[in-house]
């Protein structure tokens, strides 16, 4: 990734929210075919805090990927954060042109496959605690009739434990221009309504 050391991001606490708050990720695998396999799936951290550099999740078992992760457990993630177009009307040092702020997190590690009934349920309440526990009525775990049986269910998901090595995260936030052109895009964001240019606003700040 092109990444400016005045864009470049290193706090942790600042990239986990960011996934946290983005946890719809783009999973690229790389089978014998050497072309990258691009996917979309839901990841949260682990609940373990032994293990906090690893991202879980599930996918379906008619899914190609797992099987990539057989051969090549090598995986990239992207986690794409807040973002939102800037207008140069926002700023105060004179003329310039359009930009764009944005939150990106490039994640490298590897995939390792969670393939038993037990460790698959175990990431399966993790999961649906993580996404529930915003909901004014969380919905308590539970499997399908269709899918109470260990063979059932295991034919149908492969879970993953996913295992981060290197991460690359740019926060792209007007950081090259002034303290006067920053605040002056703080207040053009303050005036939109949309939940991203908020984000972007709230990153800023």
């Amino acid at each position: 990734m092109y990444l400016p050391e005045k864009f470049s991001e290193n706090e942790n606490e600042k990239i986990k929210k960011v996934i946290e708050q983005n946890p719809l990720a783009t999973v690229l695998s790389f089978s014998e075919s050497c072309k990258p396999f691009i996917n979309h799936l839901p990841v949260v951290f682990n609940s373990n805090e032994l293990e906090e550099k690893i991202l879980i999740g599930h996918m379906s078992k008619h899914n190609p990927q797992w099987s990539h992760f057989k051969t090549n457990s090598e995986c990239t993630m992207i986690i794409n954060g807040a973002s939102t177009y800037i207008t140069p009307e926002w700023y105060k040092s004179g003329r310039d042109v359009p930009t764009w702020n944005y939150a990106v997190v490039h994640l490298y590690g590897k995939m390792e496959l969670v393939e038993s009934f037990k460790e698959q349920i175990e990431i399966l309440k993790k999961q649906t605690a993580f996404f529930e526990k915003k909901q004014l009525r969380p919905w308590a775990f539970s499997l399908p009739d269709d899918l109470v049986d260990e063979s059932a269910l295991t034919s149908a998901i492969v879970s993953f434990r996913f295992h981060i090595e290197k991460v690359e995260a740019k926060f792209k936030l007007s950081q090259n221009r002034s303290k006067e052109d920053q605040l002056g895009i703080i207040a053009g964001l303050s005036e939109r309504t949309d939940d991203m240019s908020k984000k972007v606003r709230e990153m800023m700040l």
